[in-house]
């Protein structure tokens, strides 16, 4: 067994919309007291709390992993969580535990709990309106008291107490729509070893990693399996989240990075999680900003690193003539979107700081429309790719087209986006250059061998120097900046994309030994620090979300890729 904190990474298992977390007080204005509580991830829910876990249990200590089963020990007893299936959470309790369910009826109206009867078995039911769902309990060994005071639609609270003398088994059930009438005869352990099982088959699918990463990988790969949600809704594929805590949706840059991680062993969801965007594309070639299973957000887009993604993922996977095919027509559409209707002057350019990832980056400090240097390369990136696509299927005047707007725009790009052979944004309206000391320029690697020599020379003398490298990796703002801020988001903290698009423009252009060093900054950085969004630039301590799967495939990509052959 090993630690489990769930302040940081929430309880949960492949496929499901339940999990289990420490929440703080008045977590997101919903008043609520800290505690345990039982949560929901379905974006409709009109707040993601379902129930407080309050549990009796004597000495008892932090929480423990057992595989896939979350312990809590006392002096004198135990309680035991476990998934049976991804709509279903199994709790057991020793002799002497006990456990109450509090539904939180204060958050929303409609809410109680009712009782069924089911071949001489009484089961209850928490109509949660709050939730936009329905949770059924049923205690199958022990006994349960329902405490409820009921008011003209609503229960003023919804409470269930549950125990025995020689113990308990519970499950709690979601429910969507109706429910299927079955009961089956849980068998805590069994269930538990069936989960077990599934995440063992998707931990033997990811790349072996040095000793030294080992364990990290180990935990990398538990949060990226137990934040895949289930088909459901909007999403047709099973969709890795960003995070099952509070970046509950798929973002249209995050999924490449985890498409990244997936490609060596597991091509199928490798797949699924890259053209997961192409569910949602436009007629225009747009694609969303975010997507879940209840909600499509189109105010914003982002960045077209897909080309870029594809072409590191086949380094470690095949694609059938079918799936060349639809990642051709992906991007195309994708490409052509952007050639339509972010182009002025011949530039690409972003409408928000939002548009680039980057959202609050200095880059960004001017009113937009501005247009980034990093944009530009990874258009070039994207075209150069879709050549190589076009070639492979057979296509050779579109492959001898995309090369030529490669190379076209990579001579516009090389005159308009560089001083003193350093890469620079500008306000689109006033062609005016944008003064900052942002990180975001920099990516511009990603093109190697494609830039001059002296501008490669130029931008790795920078990134060499202490103007953003850290004991941790390279900071999103230089330290130096007086825009720098700690907890900056974009404005200081190291991020996952930033480091890995970098490391990969450092190995193209040669700098495999830097490459190298910055990899194993941020995996180190990863091994103390958990799976954080975005890190602290100058101590390494996590930043806001703290579960965030992005950074941990980042972390097996640069670990397996550039330090299996270290000691770390």
């Amino acid at each position: 067994m090993q630690p489990m904190n769930l302040h940081q990474m929430p309880y949960t298992c492949r496929g499901s919309y339940m999990v289990l977390s420490h929440v703080v007080e008045n977590y997101q204005g919903r008043g609520n007291s800290e505690g345990l509580y039982l949560r929901t991830i379905h974006n409709s829910a009109n707040t993601p709390l379902i129930a407080k876990v309050s549990l009796q249990l004597e000495g008892m200590g932090d929480p423990q992993l057992d595989g896939t089963a979350l312990h809590f020990d006392g002096t004198a007893g135990s309680l035991r969580f476990c998934f049976a299936d991804a709509q279903t959470l199994l709790i057991q309790g020793s002799a002497g535990a006990g456990l109450q369910l509090d539904f939180l009826t204060e958050c929303g109206p409609y809410d109680y709990i009712y009782e069924l009867e089911h071949h001489g078995q009484t089961l209850y039911m928490a109509n949660c309106y709050k939730n936009n769902n329905r949770y059924l309990i049923y205690v199958q060994e022990g006994c349960c008291q329902l405490d409820q005071r009921w008011e003209e639609s609503s229960s003023l609270y919804s409470r269930l107490n549950i125990g025995g003398e020689k113990g308990f088994l519970c499950m709690v059930k979601e429910i969507e729509t109706e429910w299927d009438q079955q009961l089956p005869h849980w068998d805590f352990d069994a269930a538990r070893q069936r989960t077990e099982q599934d995440l063992q088959a998707y931990l033997a699918d990811m790349p072996a990693l040095a000793p030294a990463y080992q364990q990290m990988g180990h935990m990398a790969g538990y949060l990226n399996w137990s934040s895949i949600v289930r088909p459901d809704g909007f999403l047709k594929r099973e969709a890795m989240y960003m995070s099952k805590n509070w970046m509950t949706n798929v973002w249209s840059w995050d999924h490449c990075f985890n498409a990244l991680a997936l490609a060596y062993g597991q091509p199928e969801l490798a797949w699924d999680e890259f053209m997961i965007m192409a569910d949602f594309q436009d007629a225009s070639g747009r694609l969303p900003d975010s997507i879940s299973d209840s909600k499509i957000i189109w105010n914003y887009c982002k960045p077209p690193v897909h080309g870029w993604a594809l072409r590191r993922m086949l380094r470690h996977m095949t694609l059938t003539a079918e799936q060349t095919r639809q990642a051709y027509d992906f991007l195309d559409k994708w490409t052509c979107w952007w050639m339509n209707y972010r182009r002025h002057n011949g530039l690409y350019y972003y409408n928000h700081g939002n548009d680039s990832g980057w959202d609050n980056a200095t880059a960004f400090a001017v009113l937009p429309p501005v247009a980034t240097p990093e944009l530009q390369a990874d258009m070039i990136v994207q075209m150069q790719v879709l050549a190589d696509l076009a070639a492979h299927l057979g296509m050779n005047s579109e492959a001898a087209r995309w090369q030529q707007e490669a190379q076209a725009h990579l001579a516009l790009f090389l005159d308009k986006c560089f001083r003193n052979d350093l890469p620079v944004a500008i306000q689109c309206s006033t062609g005016e250059i944008v003064e900052c000391q942002s990180l975001l320029p920099y990516e511009v690697l990603v093109l190697g061998e494609s830039l001059p020599l002296r501008i490669r020379e130029a931008i790795i003398q920078v990134l060499k120097s202490d103007r953003f490298l850290t004991a941790h990796g390279f900071a999103t703002e230089s330290p130096a900046s007086p825009l720098y801020r700690d907890d900056g988001y974009w404005r200081g903290p190291i991020w996952a994309p930033s480091t890995m698009l970098l490391v990969d423009g450092l190995d193209q252009c040669g700098e495999m030994d830097f490459a190298r060093e910055i990899a194993r900054r941020f995996a180190d950085m990863v091994c103390l620090s958990g799976f954080a969004e975005n890190f602290d630039a100058k101590t390494g301590a996590g930043l806001r979300d703290l579960a965030y799967t992005w950074t941990a495939s980042v972390a097996i990509v640069l670990a397996k890729d550039y330090l299996t052959d270290q000691e770390g």
